[in-house]
């Protein structure tokens, strides 16, 4: 949706140029960054957190022992400088910072990491995600309460700065375990004052990158930097605005400027220029799971007839955008252990044939007698979009009706453990890149989901996959264990492998994460660093001192006038295209007061008005500039755009270098215009 003008407006221009780092023009407003994390996080405390949506605000308002990099995926130093490991890999001792303190103005100790392990331990916090952390001794039976003493937990506070952790077993994955929210510090005296309250915004005590200063349920959080992160100075952007909306408002939000980077709704990458989009594989799944103790599901030729009917490559060409890779089996690429099930002949692929075969062996031929069968999501019009081409799937090759149920996220997370949703759909991201994580913390948190699945021989294999050293020998016992899950019992039907295609505004640079989640304290925004007048010029230079632009006295003209023009062409010095709205532009700085004459180190920015047919009201907005090289742009094969022969006919798809300062919507040559 874009904002409606009207046919001709008059734009006066402010004297001065956008200033720095501020969403407008003052310099007292702080560097806002704006993101959608769809929905409510169920939850902030660390001890309690299962699902992404907490996890990512989680993520920057707590740091660990040590973390995991968001590009590499390997093990950094956080809380802890270092750390030394036994001979026999089960006794590790670190060292902790002294310069971390909480925004209390505690310093953050050794006791604080094992009171937060400990607490996620505790039964009576009822954690339904502490398993990860039974690789420590003793960490299985305090939790189940057959150990009673906290002391017997393989946890140590040797002092302030010293902690030692013994393990149950040499588990070569252990320090990624160790960098997951679970094991983070927490502040005992703050949740022994608030209990459950201990999170709200007026109470929550952290150590990280940012402070918790507003949640409105159901709309946003607001996080601001802490001035107490022993890191601050690196950190550029002092607020982080998470709004809660499901991705097709997002993505209009996006395209009116309110979002800074956001999920590209499917099919509709082609509404931003390719320097917007950013295609990355993650380690994260999306898959249906059955539930073994709701008929008709008890029954594995069911689950496996269901499996079959199922067309993945359909389904990620027609409604995912062509972008995902289809899975036979669970744990993604880029995670030890993977196994691609099409090469090595594991998993149930799209097979109608075998499908219907299997329905009639279990006693169903063509789906007669089957009783009524429910598909469960939470709400979103993507989850909506696969559900209903799935359920054609099985009415096609199966003769099966399925009725489909969604639910907002908060209850669907909270009902979906209970065993009772037939068919349900979830992804898992990688938590620490090792099979273990998938095959069976994925499957540990989620077995409620599964009917109250196990199988004793999967069982064995991944407990001994877990505890051996050989990587061969554990990839072969993961194998196994993949082909109980998806095939002979069938009770997950993986769809695909997820490709994250998202939307970044040309002036934020990001991190991605490859398990969707991310350190937001090492983004930054790159906009204008200084400022110029319109009487007395000036010099602008961009953040980073890469452009310098030098603006004459009186260069900037006092009016702009921008007119409506219905054509996507652009001679040099004339119109002003782009997609949705197309602008005339009578002046503008330029040595000539040609667009066409602008040449690389000319990049500045504008602050102007305009009226708003919508709103009826003026609307501050900014004009930036930046250079073409003269290369020529290709928007197809058979259409070459070639601004000296003025011969452009449709707007151009590339750029061959960005010098944007100022914060934009859209991308238009030579200009962007964008709404605050």
């Amino acid at each position: 949706m874009r904002t409606k003008l009207y046919v001709t407006i008059i734009i006066v221009v402010s004297l001065a140029l956008v200033g720095i780092w501020g969403t407008n023009a003052q310099d007292s407003q702080p560097l806002t960054l704006n993101i959608n994390i769809e929905a409510d996080p169920p939850t902030l405390d660390p001890a309690l957190a299962t699902d992404t949506t907490s996890l990512n605000v989680i993520e920057q308002l707590f740091i660990g022992l040590v973390d995991l990099d968001d590009d590499t995926a390997e093990i950094r130093p956080e809380l802890a400088t270092s750390w030394t490991v036994s001979t026999d890999g089960t006794i590790y001792t670190f060292n902790l910072r002294n310069d971390v303190y909480w925004t209390d103005g505690h310093r953050v100790t050794a006791g604080d990491v094992r009171y937060g392990i400990l607490r996620t331990l505790n039964p009576a916090i009822h954690s339904s995600y502490a398993f990860p952390l039974f690789i420590i001794k003793n960490a299985d039976g305090y939790h189940s309460g057959s150990i009673t003493d906290p002391n017997q937990v393989g946890v140590t506070a040797l002092d302030d700065t010293h902690l030692r952790i013994t393990l149950e077993y040499p588990a070569s994955y252990a320090l990624s375990i160790l960098s997951m929210w679970i094991a983070r510090p927490m502040p005992q005296w703050v949740i022994d004052a608030w209990g459950n309250a201990w999170t709200n915004p007026a109470h929550i005590v952290t150590n990280g990158p940012y402070r918790l200063t507003e949640w409105v349920h159901n709309d946003h959080i607001i996080l601001e930097k802490n001035p107490t992160y022993y890191d601050a100075t690196n950190v550029q952007i002092e607020r982080i605005k998470m709004w809660m909306e499901d991705e097709s408002t997002a993505w209009t939000m996006y395209l009116n400027g309110q979002l800074d980077t956001a999920i590209i709704l499917t099919g509709h990458a082609n509404e931003v220029f390719p320097q917007e989009v950013h295609i990355q594989p993650s380690a994260c799944n999306y898959f249906y799971g059955f539930s073994i103790s709701q008929p008709p599901f008890n029954n594995p030729l069911v689950r496996k007839a269901f499996a079959a009917a199922t067309d993945r490559e359909g389904l990620i060409q027609n409604i995912t955008g062509g972008i995902q890779q289809p899975a036979l089996t669970f744990t993604p690429p880029g995670v030890f252990g993977y196994i691609n099930g099409y090469v090595e002949g594991v998993g149930i692929p799209y097979n109608p044939t075998q499908a219907r075969q299997w329905l009639a062996q279990a006693g169903y031929p063509n789906g007669q007698g089957l009783p009524p069968i429910t598909l469960w999501f939470n709400t979103s019009t993507g989850h909506q979009a696969i559900a209903e081409y799935l359920r054609n799937n099985w009415y096609t090759t199966l003769g099966v009706n399925v009725t489909l149920k969604s639910m907002d996220w908060k209850s669907y997370i909270s009902e979906i453990l209970k065993g009772q949703f037939q068919i349900w759909r979830l992804g898992w991201c990688q938590d620490y890149p090792d099979a273990n994580n998938f095959l069976v913390d994925a499957i540990n948190n989620n077995r409620g989901a599964f009917g109250g699945w196990n199988n004793p021989v999967y069982e064995n294999l991944v407990t001994q996959a877990a505890r051996e050293q050989n990587p061969d020998t554990r990839k072969a016992l993961y194998k196994q264990a993949e082909e109980i899950l998806v095939e002979t019992d069938a009770v997950m039907l993986p769809l695909y492998y997820q490709t994250s295609i998202l939307a970044v505004k040309p002036y934020l640079e990001r991190t991605y994460g490859t398990s969707g989640n991310i350190d937001i304290a090492t983004w930054r925004i790159t906009r204008s660093s200084s400022t110029a007048s319109h009487a007395d010029g000036g010099t602008l230079t961009s953040y980073n001192n890469d452009t310098t632009i030098q603006i004459p006295p009186g260069a900037i003209t006092d009016t702009v006038v921008l007119t409506y023009t219905p054509a996507y062409i652009m001679p040099p010095g004339g119109n002003l295209t782009g997609i949705g709205h197309e602008f005339d532009v009578t002046a503008v700085y330029s040595s000539t007061n040609q667009l066409a004459n602008i040449v690389p180190g000319q990049t500045y920015t504008l602050t102007v008005q305009y009226t708003d047919a919508e709103k009826g009201a003026a609307i501050e907005n900014t004009l930036a500039l930046y250079y073409w090289d003269g290369s020529q742009w290709v928007k197809e094969p058979s259409s070459v755009v070639d601004i000296a022969a003025n011969t452009i006919t449709a707007h151009p798809d590339h750029f061959s270098k960005w010098a944007v300062l100022g914060e934009t919507r859209r991308v238009y040559l030579p200009l962007i215009l964008k709404n605050r």
